[in-house]
């Protein structure tokens, strides 16, 4: 779906009437960029938003980034809301460098972005509050904010009240809506659960219950959107390494439970019969493996740490576009590659990946790693990482995942 598209649509303020079971793909797509008229309909009709008051200022505000790609984003209907909510501005590879390391004014940035995205959009997207919820629960446990994006993620949930048909009955862009934003937002919550060493909640159950329901056969997601927006949406193997991840985070009792046993043998049948294409596949496997042994081989375990090690740049850091031959754009074969440069998602990621397959923190690899996460850091906290998709009027939002695996990649290494 294309901006142009995305565009042309009608504000959010909706009429109120009675919720019509239909997702909306919008065009910022980066897994599961998608809002429910239930939702909408429901703030409408007057579901009051939580306060940023739950964020804590920020220390360092960031400087106003005087681009026309900047100015665009926040003339736009759909992305000034946000941009606005979150007291942030349109991210850039010009604003400078931090003076120093700081993991409170990256915490406070994921705090603003993630809860300004659940305001302002009441959905759960992979790039923002969605992995958000995964960050490392020493930093963020306490944090206000992880509290109220954790609520929202669950509200969510909660706003999913009509029965889901069965699957052979499910056509068009509905269907891979509702595929997308139920397994990601089960997954999301099950790991945050997991990190916080608590039972699942009944909202992380729900979603859990209603991704088994919709999975198929062999294992996958088959309306996983795919609209070339790496590495979430392009492809059907994210959804189903995420998944299980999660289900191995998740305490035992849950995992001998009859339809989670059958969803997750789908899922090894899948891996099995549909080997990885690309670098980021892999690193989710790495990722997975580490709660389910038997989805690799050690040889596998092996051949991939190596081949992710040598995608380190002479920098230290890795680049988000050395993960998967992908293309810009529409992602057609005219299409330029993807650009590839050292960023906060490629070093961050590969990082965290390497270390739950188990190469030790003393690695000199990944030593080096750290050195160049903590010389790259935004002033305003973040860590840049520019949308693989790199058309100009793109928000870049993987920034919110770069910083998010940033400092998962920094605790892992016991560098914080």
């Amino acid at each position: 779906m294309n901006l142009s598209a995305r565009s042309a649509r009608a504000p959010r303020t909706l009429p109120n009437r009675r919720p019509v079971r239909r997702v909306v793909t919008v065009a910022a797509c980066g897994v599961v960029v998608i809002m429910t008229i239930v939702s909408i309909l429901k703030a409408a009709a007057g579901m009051p938003p939580v306060p940023l008051a739950a964020v804590e200022p920020t220390q360092s505000a960031q400087a106003p980034v005087a681009d026309e790609g900047a100015s665009r984003l926040l003339a736009d209907p759909y992305y000034a809301p946000f941009f606005e909510a979150a007291s942030v501005q349109p991210y850039s590879r010009d604003v400078a460098y931090a003076e120093s390391f700081s993991v409170e004014r990256a915490s406070q940035f994921l705090d603003r972005v993630a809860v300004g995205w659940g305001e302002t959009y009441r959905c759960v997207t992979c790039h923002t509050n969605g992995y958000y919820l995964t960050a490392p629960t020493a930093i963020f446990g306490d944090r206000p904010a992880f509290s109220v994006a954790r609520q929202h993620a669950a509200d969510f949930v909660e706003s999913w009240d009509a029965p889901l048909p069965p699957v052979p009955e499910h056509d068009g862009e509905e269907v891979e809506d509702i595929y997308t934003y139920t397994v990601a937002t089960a997954a999301f919550l099950a790991i945050n659960d997991a990190q916080a060493q608590r039972e699942l909640s009944r909202a992380t159950v729900t979603a859990l219950d209603r991704a088994w329901a919709i999975q198929d056969e062999k294992g996958h997601w088959p309306g996983w959107i795919k609209c070339n927006w790496p590495p979430f949406e392009t492809d059907d193997h994210f959804g189903v390494t995420l998944m299980a991840i999660a289900v191995g985070m998740a305490p035992d009792r849950y995992a001998q439970r009859e339809q989670v046993q059958v969803g997750m043998q789908r899922i090894r049948n899948y891996v099995a019969n549909n080997p990885p294409e690309q670098r980021h596949h892999k690193a989710m496997l790495l990722w997975a493996a580490r709660f389910n042994a038997d989805l690799l081989s050690e040889t596998q375990r092996r051949v991939w740490t190596e081949e992710l090690l040598d995608l380190q740049r002479p920098d230290g850091g890795w680049a988000s576009g050395d993960l998967g031959d992908w293309k810009q754009r529409e992602g057609g074969p005219v299409d330029p590659p993807v650009n590839a440069e050292s960023d906060g998602y490629g070093t961050g990621f590969v990082m965290y990946t390497l270390r739950q397959g188990g190469v030790p923190a003393t690695d000199e690899r990944l030593q080096r790693g750290v050195d160049w996460l903590k010389t790259h850091q935004r002033a305003a906290g973040y860590w840049w990482t520019q949308s693989l998709r790199n058309n100009p009027t793109t928000p870049n939002f993987l920034t919110h995942t770069g910083t998010t695996f940033a400092l998962k990649a920094l605790a892992s290494m016991g560098a914080l």
